[in-house]
């Protein structure tokens, strides 16, 4: 063997001994962070995450995570969220993102012990980290359908055609969190009534302060308002049949478990709504035609020509236009 081929062996070798101590501090960092994400969720909201049978690989080049025997996410209110198998993918070069997967069956279990199962053609979670802590999820699902008794024993069925939610943190304001959701083809039934009579398209962007506080669950909600805590609604549209319904303001709650919130809700162009439920065959449901009957007694003429209605939350009554229009109970 001449000289020129033993160096360049020798030079692979050190190479591949080198990239290896790179591979394990990543994975040691990755493991770390992992493991005091989870710590830091459960010290500060309740929520546990459990992956048994937890192995992490994917040397050369990947970094892998894989709960084998199951995910499961434990949340501060009783109900539970298990996944029969995880698997989250990342990159060497770039440790501070992990892609999961989750292979059914999938369930959610109520805080009442009421079981709901989820079925969709994609289900994957990307989790990016910062600062030794998880500071982004984004969430996408495509042909979700999650069934199960509802609080009466009547079924209820969910369905997204496609879905994503992020999550994420920014520096300047640690505590806080922005909400950005897009949800396509939603449809609600209740037994053999299906409550979306078009399928529905809604956008959301807000953002939660004190977001930790507030998703720790009832018991944490006081705490939440006397830390500053309030949700700020920049948009929340729902469009369906070539109608649409834009709402906007802020809510938090009361020391006593009571929401208070103040906001403004406009409807546009609202007569496609019928149309179109009538083009599929389907008939409004009494809920969607109040709402409509509603904007045209009770709006009035908005800037973009629909119809607005203020909304507003205080000592358990809700109002539209100054009248009330129903009472909600405290939340703790």
């Amino acid at each position: 063997m001449n000289r020129t081929i033993r160096w360049g062996l020798w030079t692979i070798v050190v190479i591949a001994i080198l990239w290896t101590g790179v591979w394990f501090g990543a994975r040691w960092w990755l493991g770390n962070t992992v493991h005091k994400s989870i710590a830091d969720l459960s010290a500060t909201n309740g929520t546990t995450v459990e992956c048994p049978n937890e192995a992490i690989g994917g040397w050369p080049f990947q970094l892998t995570i894989t709960c084998g025997d199951g995910l499961a996410v434990a949340l501060p209110d009783g109900g539970k969220l298990t996944s029969a198998k995880a698997h989250g993918e990342g990159s060497v070069f770039n440790p501070r993102q992990l892609d999961f997967r989750f292979a059914a069956p999938i369930t959610y279990t109520t805080p009442d012990g009421r079981r709901f199962d989820l079925v969709a053609n994609e289900l994957a979670a990307s989790i990016g980290f910062s600062n030794n802590r998880a500071n982004r999820l984004a969430l996408k699902t495509s042909d979700l359908a999650a069934t199960g008794p509802l609080a009466g024993g009547t079924e209820g069925k969910l369905t997204i055609g496609r879905g994503d939610l992020l999550l994420s943190r920014v520096a300047e304001r640690p505590d806080d969190a922005d909400i950005a959701a897009t949800i396509d083809g939603l449809g609600v039934a209740v037994g053999n009534t299906t409550l979306t009579p078009v399928p529905v398209r809604l956008t959301l962007a807000a953002t939660l302060a004190e977001a930790d506080m507030a998703t720790a669950g009832p018991a944490a909600l006081a705490g939440w308002k006397a830390a500053g805590g309030k949700l700020a609604l920049h948009r929340l549209a729902a469009e369906l049949g070539g109608a649409t319904l834009t709402l906007t303001g802020e809510g938090t709650v009361s020391e006593t478990g009571l929401v208070e919130a103040e906001g403004k809700v406009t409807g546009r162009d609202l007569n496609a709504l019928a149309i179109a439920a009538a083009a599929g065959g389907r008939s409004l449901t009494p809920e969607v035609a109040g709402l409509v009957m509603g904007f045209v007694f009770m709006g009035t003429a908005a800037d973009d020509g629909g119809r607005s209605i203020g909304l507003k939350v205080a000592d358990g009554v809700v109002s539209a236009n100054g009248r009330e229009i129903a009472r909600i109970a405290p939340l703790f």
